[in-house]
């Protein structure tokens, strides 16, 4: 059979790939190895033609066996690998496709040849990709719209610990079935039905023992043309950035350690575009300073400190800029925690990112300060204590000595009187002489009474005491005081608040200890009044208490005088209350103590040459 009874539109086909660049050696061959056609590469290559018997190419296996293996075994079609020798002995290896079809009852032929070397091309430019991504940690997954798995990088059939011949047409998400829990499987399967991104680190043992971390992405490649989808999943190695991480929060947590161990308040503040932010704080600064806003969720430096405290650390590190100094205290006083501090700013350049970091620690002060106060208040004690002491020896040397040289001059003018046998003035004498002893044993009990009291080891039991009563009591007694002067001292019961007359004000009292300081308080009043003066003494009774005044209209105390009316041992020392009047100052301070004691309150009103008002308020029962 020769080419012209072949049917023309096979001849036709043939000829139209006959320049395409990528077309392979294509020949016709009938049943007998008779050449029909062949292309230019046939041509050029082993010096064949039209009407040549294929048969004789020198190839292993032979052109005419494969030709009978496709006939004994009617095939339509047929593959292998086969080399031919060239005309210069050169031998070339060949990937071979027959394909047998029927024409006009006649069995034909069509030959490709293939060189292997296109293939060894492809599988190495695959390879280069893979070592490509290697050596960037990025391992590939490529799937069809299938979700069937066609590629697979070496990086990620290391991964994955499967070959790709075992991944191969396998389902994208059973690949990953070790390496997620079951949440983690199910979120997969959506994103691959749903044709979804979906992304998840996966940590796992190298052969050599060590942990290594792979961010696993899903991605939606969409083709355009047809509308079909694949599935690119990259693994890229980020165990490095997790480790950086981690020594990164390990400085960071060790940072705050150390600057938690740091007992005093600790802040460091950086500067940028003008603005001061926070870059940490230990936990004593926010123990003991008072902030305005959470630092965990607030940055700039004036949305986290109170106004006051701002300012100051701000206008600090301006003038730390603008006079070039090295450091700055501050003091600042946390009102609403009642603390003090003084504080230090320094800085340090950071050289890396070629910026200023502000250092402010802060020292409390507080305890120092009240160490402080205390030692001063003692100091002050101290001297006031060396004043009283000095004042009670020169006043009991006075207070001691009158009624002791009174009792010796009595006795000796009375062991006169004695020995004269002269009785007439024996009784005077005895008076007189038990006089200095009544002043003298009632000084040694003052003494004893305000020791006493200082020191807090009284008990004193109160009872249910109508005060009228207790003052009716004693008003003759007081009266007779007052007689030596001429002055008159009027008692004054007055009503309650429903304009009544009150006989009866009770209060709880010790009955002792309360006509003690109203004696005291009356006897300072007759002592400071002027000759034929007047005093009054009224009662009263309101809702809640009963009050008590005495009114004199005497020679009156100024400021600085009432400030220490209650010092014991000391009398006011102006021309109002001079040594010209007798006493140890201790009756002002006894009576206030002993009021003090049964719940009542003592308030002095006076004024200079005007009198004194004392007023005592006891709770009422």
């Amino acid at each position: 059979m020769d080419a012209t009874s072949i049917d023309a539109d096979i001849i036709t086909g043939l000829k139209s790939l006959e320049d395409h660049p990528q077309t392979k050696t294509i020949v016709l061959l009938s049943n007998d190895g008779i050449i029909l056609y062949s292309n230019a590469k046939l041509k050029n290559l082993h010096n064949l033609k039209e009407g040549n018997s294929a048969f004789l190419l020198p190839s292993e296996p032979s052109i005419k066996s494969i030709i009978e293996i496709i006939n004994e075994n009617k095939l339509n079609a047929f593959n292998c690998d086969f080399i031919l020798q060239l005309q210069d002995d050169e031998f070339i290896n060949y990937s071979l496709e027959i394909e047998s079809v029927l024409i006009k009852d006649e069995s034909l032929y069509i030959l490709q040849f293939d060189k292997q070397e296109i293939q060894s091309d492809l599988s190495k430019q695959v390879n280069t990709y893979n070592k490509v991504l290697d050596s960037v940690n990025v391992g590939v997954l490529i799937a069809d719209d299938e979700a069937k798995i066609k590629f697979s990088s070496f990086a990620f059939e290391k991964f994955l610990n499967k070959k790709i011949d075992k991944l191969f047409n396998t389902n994208l998400a059973s690949a990953f079935i070790n390496y997620l829990t079951v949440i983690e499987f199910r979120e997969l399967e959506n994103a691959v039905a749903n044709k979804t991104k979906w992304i998840k680190v996966i940590s796992n043992i190298s052969d050599e023992g060590d942990v290594f971390y792979k961010e696993i992405r899903l991605n939606i490649l969409s083709d355009n043309n047809d509308r079909t989808v694949s599935y690119l999943i990259t693994a890229n190695d980020i165990t490095h950035q997790i480790r950086q991480t981690r020594l990164l929060k390990k400085s960071e947590q060790r940072q705050r350690t150390i600057i938690n161990n740091i007992p005093n308040p600790l802040l460091i503040v950086r500067l940028e575009k003008n603005e001061l932010i926070l870059e940490n704080a230990n936990s004593s600064f926010c123990e003991n300073i008072e902030l305005a806003n959470d630092y965990a969720e607030e940055k700039k430096l004036d949305s986290i400190l109170k106004s006051e405290l701002f300012l100051i650390i701000q206008q600090s590190i301006i003038k730390i800029e603008k006079d070039n100094r090295i450091h700055i205290q501050f003091h600042y006083n946390n009102t609403e925690r009642k603390k003090r501090f003084i504080g230090k700013v320094t800085y340090t350049d950071d050289h890396y990112d070629n910026s200023r970091i502000f250092i402010v620690n802060m020292n409390d002060i507080t305890e120092q300060l009240e160490i402080e106060k205390k030692l001063r208040q003692a100091y002050n004690n101290e001297i006031s204590l060396n004043k009283l002491k000095s004042s009670f020896l020169a006043n009991m040397s006075h207070e001691i000595r009158t009624p002791l040289n009174a009792i010796v001059g009595y006795s000796e003018l009375l062991e006169d009187d004695v020995k004269a046998e002269d009785y007439e003035s024996s009784t005077e004498m005895t008076s007189y002489l038990k006089e200095g002893v009544n002043r003298l044993l009632s000084l040694v009990d003052n003494i004893v009474e305000v020791s006493l009291l200082e020191s807090g080891n009284i008990e004193i039991e109160l009872t249910k005491t109508n005060l009228n009563e207790v003052i009716k009591a004693n008003k003759h007694k007081w009266i007779d005081l007052a007689k030596d002067k001429e002055i008159e001292i009027c008692f004054k019961f007055l009503g309650n608040d429903f304009g009544m007359l009150s006989e009866e004000n009770f209060i709880n009292a010790n009955t002792e200890k309360l006509e003690k300081s109203l004696h005291e308080i009356i006897f300072n009043a007759i002592k400071y009044s002027k000759k034929n003066g007047k005093i009054d003494v009224e009662t009263s009774t309101s809702k809640e208490n009963v009050e008590v005044r005495i009114i004199d209209f005497g020679i009156g105390i100024d400021e600085e005088g009432l400030k220490k009316i209650f010092n014991i041992f000391e009398q006011v020392e102006d021309e109002a209350y001079t040594r010209n009047y007798e006493g140890a100052g201790l009756g002002l301070s006894i009576a206030n103590k002993l009021i003090t004691f049964m719940n009542g309150d003592l308030t002095i009103k006076s004024e200079i040459s005007k009198g004194t008002t004392i007023t005592i308020l006891f709770p009422k029962v």
